[in-house]
């Protein structure tokens, strides 16, 4: 997957892609480490399109933004591609699925309720997207962790990231290094085959750094 950027820039802040390589492989996961939640710049879906092909299906997961901004977010991200747009929104008050529209969404109360969250993910790819690579995107871990065992979170995310891996799609997801300690850190990060740790300047540029982990043959 190569899809080559320098920068690119969201309306509070310039992102320097020049710190992350050009290409990743196949079914790679990735974690992005950041010292706040940045949720105005959309680094996940920043980085998943510099990865993904622009028709590649995209499931996202948001869990500090509403489906209706992470929609409008990732049609400024990639606003000339053509590709299908899934979202499980753990924003909302009720449980709710509206499939046939066109952004499919299934909302979800609770953030920390991995079961339901990963039902939705599953149903949402078996329904929706079967012709096209599908990537799994979550938003910020943050709010689900603070919710959630980190046992209960590690295994949902071990067998999502395994799940993409055999199917060739990515799986990326963030995470707020200043809101947990070490251990839950490295919780999701020894499932991953690089981190992307962001870096906030003085003058609101954010600075990627790509640290490859333990898959030292991917």
């Amino acid at each position: 997957m190569n899809h080559s950027r320098t920068n690119t820039r969201t309306n509070e802040a310039l992102i320097d892609l020049e710190g992350i390589p050009e290409t990743v492989p196949e079914g790679a996961a990735l974690c992005i480490a950041k010292p706040a939640p940045l949720t105005e710049s959309a680094l996940p879906l920043h980085i998943t399109n510099r990865y993904a092909d622009g028709e590649d299906c995209r499931i996202i997961t948001t869990s500090s933004v509403t489906a209706e901004e992470t929609i409008r977010q990732e049609q400024q991200v990639a606003a000339t591609a053509d590709h299908r747009l899934e979202i499980i929104d753990t924003t909302a008050d009720e449980h709710l699925e509206a499939l046939y529209q066109e952004n499919p969404i299934i909302s979800i109360p609770r953030s920390g309720d991995l079961t339901q969250v990963t039902l939705a993910l599953w149903d949402l790819e078996e329904s929706f997207s079967k012709t096209h690579p599908t990537h799994v995107v979550l938003r910020s871990l943050t709010p689900i962790l603070n919710d959630s065992s980190i046992e209960g979170v590690r295994n949902v995310l071990e067998n999502v990231i395994e799940h993409q891996r055999s199917r060739s799609c990515l799986t990326i997801f963030s995470v707020e290094y200043t809101e947990h300690s070490e251990p839950t850190m490295a919780a999701p990060e020894s499932l991953v085959d690089g981190v992307v740790w962001v870096e906030q300047t003085s003058n609101d540029e954010l600075q990627l750094d790509y640290h490859r982990t333990r898959n030292t043959d991917r």
